[in-house]
């Protein structure tokens, strides 16, 4: 069986992940959904699902966001060391005398199981070191310690946590990569996985909906009391638009004009 990786860390796909991603790229070549540029395989059909990233206000929405409750995925090797660098301008802006020592003392990296080995940021009370969650600003210490010395959260923030809640699946062999988004359809083999797609709001707009018409019967972590404004149902946006600083940096511009111009075709091919 062919191997995958996510893009972004050095973890593969599992082989339960690899066997529901071959039946969703089967199907989706076969109904046009995903389409060839260059290496790329572009998954308009996913890249065109509503999101909407209101992380500032996630705990009005959520009883515990996705930074909470572990640690994020292991980053490349190579981004370690650019978090080393800064760790200690993020300290000391954001973190106690206490909690700097602490992390001083474990060290700013750990390797769990669920890694592989593979060492990632270290957890601070159960949590991701750097998440914060105060309704401030973004919860990650390091996305903030970015905008406010006026670099881009790329250039510091691992790419997992980036990504959300798009996805690159690169195929080991051919080093074809797959740009998509997590959608109901993409949960089974996506980095992110069904939990994070039942959840959260992000990319579930019909969750936010419900929740609008006083649903009962929504998962545990998704607040009933929402304000309106908060993950408002007309401000969601498609996932390529919300992800485009990232697939940017990633990738250039003209790759990103390209998804854009073969969205707008398939539109108005569905609309003749």
């Amino acid at each position: 069986m062919a191997g995958y990786r996510f893009i972004g860390t050095p973890l593969p796909l599992a082989e339960r992940e690899v066997y529901h991603l071959g039946k969703y790229l089967k199907k989706a070549r076969q109904s046009g959904g995903i389409v060839a540029y260059e290496q790329f395989d572009l998954d308009l059909a996913a890249l065109v699902t509503p999101v909407q990233l209101d992380c500032e206000n996630c705990h009005l929405a959520h009883h515990e966001s996705c930074c909470e409750g572990g640690f994020p995925f292991p980053p490349e090797r190579d981004l370690l060391a650019v978090i080393d660098e800064h760790s200690a301008g993020i300290l000391s802006r954001f973190f106690t005398d206490e909690s700097a020592m602490q992390i001083g003392e474990q060290g700013l990296f750990e390797a769990f199981l669920e890694t592989d080995g593979h060492p990632t940021i270290t957890t601070l009370d159960g949590n991701c070191a750097f998440c914060r969650v105060e309704g401030q600003g973004p919860a990650c210490m390091a996305h903030r310690y970015a905008l406010e010395i006026e670099m881009k959260p790329e250039d510091i923030k691992p790419l997992s946590c980036l990504l959300y809640p798009l996805d690159l699946i690169e195929h080991e062999e051919t080093g074809r990569v797959l740009i998509t988004a997590l959608t109901a359809n993409t949960a089974r083999f996506s980095r992110w996985g069904e939990d994070y797609f039942q959840d959260f709001l992000c990319a579930n707009p019909a969750a936010r909906e419900a929740v609008a018409r006083e649903v009962t019967d929504l998962r545990d972590n998704i607040r009933r009391d929402i304000p309106s404004d908060v993950f408002a149902l007309g401000n969601y946006q498609p996932a390529y638009q919300a992800g485009k600083g990232t697939l940017t940096t990633l990738y250039g511009e003209a790759l990103w004009q390209v998804i854009d111009e073969r969205v707008q075709k398939t539109r108005q091919g569905k609309g003749s």
